[in-house]
């Protein structure tokens, strides 16, 4: 009973913590989602967005990933004094490979679901999109390596000071934060993505990223 009372209390922890910057990193895509439907003189910008992601991938997923969620977050953690002065080339470093290899791999799995589900925006193929993204991949990828790459960087770098730091309850306390933050934030962002083109998908997701990857350095403290 007190294992479940615990689970419920991270689960209503993670939603405290995560409302505000919910709903305001759901806004954004919303704009941005409106703007491209419903705002004929911004559609050209769409387009040639869309038209440089096509003719450079996979490097556009990729540099926009590494940008957006890596080297901005790293840059407002270092500018708060959240990084040590001597140690910030390792700490931009591991944000920009992390966050870049993690681009490319949310590119093939838009382009995946894009080919098995149809580029469809009825909600039957948003629902199922948005259920493998925040199923499968969020449990059982997303969010153990979010949280061991996060951890393990706070740790310095230090796979037994992230040990010590980190005991199996400690660890199961910050997958759930983690994961109840990531479906709160993600879940109606994650829809409007996927009612976007898919040359659009990867752009929109880079600047939702960039405010949830400052978000996840915050959690992981």
């Amino acid at each position: 009973m007190s294992d479940k009372i615990t689970i419920w209390k991270l689960c209503a922890e993670g939603f405290r913590r995560n409302r505000i910057p919910a709903l305001i990193l759901q806004g954004v895509a919303g704009v941005l989602l409106a703007s491209y439907f419903l705002v004929p003189a911004f559609r050209p910008g769409f387009d040639a967005v869309a038209d440089l992601k096509q003719r450079t991938d996979p490097w556009f997923a990729m540099v926009s990933t590494g940008l957006f969620a890596g080297l901005i977050p790293w840059a407002v953690s270092y500018y708060r004094g959240r990084i040590p002065r001597h140690r910030w080339v390792p700490h931009l470093l591991a944000m920009v490979v992390y966050w870049t290899l993690t681009g490319a791999l949310i590119d093939f799995v838009y382009t995946l679901q894009d080919r098995v589900f149809g580029s469809g925006r009825d909600f039957q193929t948003l629902a199922l999109k948005t259920l493998v993204d925040q199923g499968p991949y969020n449990l059982l990828w997303a969010t153990p390596t979010c949280l061991i790459f996060y951890g393990w960087k706070e740790a310095d770098f230090s796979w037994s000071r992230f040990k010590a730091t980190h005991p199996w309850p400690v660890i199961k306390q910050k997958y759930v934060l983690i994961q109840v933050s990531c479906w709160i934030v993600w879940i109606p962002a994650v829809m409007m993505i996927y009612a976007m083109p898919l040359a659009l998908q990867i752009p929109l997701f880079s600047l939702v990223i960039c405010f949830f990857s400052i978000l996840l350095m915050f959690l992981n403290r």
